[in-house]
């Protein structure tokens, strides 16, 4: 009796996942994807594609291209003069830092007024751990500066997706907190990391990106099922940590911590400072998620 109840409830959470898979998975089909986003998906994906491609694409979106060009202005790329057109944001972020933030503009902003607050924070704290993951990768020195922006920026991406395909159901549940992993994992079949690495590999984005997401809060998982923490993963696990609160980050600390501190030649002083300086610009760049 007890096998046949195992077994059954197995086989209702693999058809829980798959149900949200799908569901996860019809957002980036052509007839749910705004006209825009999917042509800038379309261009950064095609080799020929050059920057006035692109650059005709973002410019019939108020908000991509604001976002573009703020963040190409970010503190921490440390330009002596300020960018001020597409064309020289493009240059500065790469096709794919622009698709990331193309995707993380639409799936942040696509949605009623009362959640968009709370999304409003989320694309935040999401902007911070990209800013963090930068700090951290450039002491580490195993990660170049694009790459890491970008597995920062799209690290909770999971969650404004669960938010879309599942509405209040996902509020009720799991109001944003940090620690929901295993309540998300309990109703809906997977998590908002996982979720946000199903979307990310459908997007086309970088590879070393999606275990990024999918570890970020688990990269002690990463290690049983692959053998291996790639320094992306514990760049992202790192810079969450340390733009969170105080009060939370003991709760997240993974078992193999002091690992990955070793791994990157890094000490708690060296996160001290990072989140210092995330403290210390953090009124100065709101301008590039308000």
């Amino acid at each position: 009796m007890t096998n046949t109840v195992t077994i059954h409830t197995g086989e209702i959470t693999d058809s829980k996942k798959n149900s949200l898979r799908s569901k996860v998975l019809e957002i980036l089909k052509i007839s749910t994807v705004p006209s825009v986003l999917k042509k800038i998906i379309e261009v950064t994906e095609d080799p020929e594609s050059e920057v006035c491609d692109l650059e005709k694409v973002i410019e019939h979106d108020q908000a991509i291209a604001a976002r573009v060009v703020a963040v190409s202005n970010a503190v921490f790329y440390g330009f002596p003069r300020k960018i001020n057109s597409i064309h020289q944001a493009i240059l500065v972020l790469g096709f794919d830092m622009v698709k990331g933030l193309a995707i993380s503009t639409t799936i942040f902003g696509g949605l009623n007024t009362r959640a968009r607050a709370v999304l409003s924070a989320l694309w935040g704290h999401s902007f911070e751990v990209a800013m963090a993951s930068i700090l951290i990768a450039r002491k580490s020195g195993k990660v170049n500066n694009e790459i890491a922006f970008l597995a920062g920026l799209l690290h909770d991406i999971g969650r404004p997706i669960l938010l879309q395909v599942l509405n209040k159901e996902y509020l009720e549940v799991c109001a944003f907190d940090r620690n929901c992993l295993g309540r998300e994992r309990e109703v809906f079949g997977a998590d908002h990391a996982e979720v946000g690495a199903w979307f990310l590999e459908k997007s086309k984005l970088p590879e070393e990106c999606e275990n990024a997401i999918k570890y970020h809060h688990t990269p002690d998982e990463c290690l049983e099922k692959t053998g291996a923490i790639p320094p992306l993963v514990e760049i992202v696990y790192l810079a969450n940590l340390v733009v969170t609160e105080h009060k939370e980050k003991y709760a997240l600390l993974s078992p193999v911590h002091t690992r990955i501190l070793n791994d990157l030649k890094l000490t708690g002083e060296d996160l001290e400072k990072v989140g210092e300086e995330i403290a210390r610009v953090r009124g100065e760049v709101r301008s590039y998620y308000d």
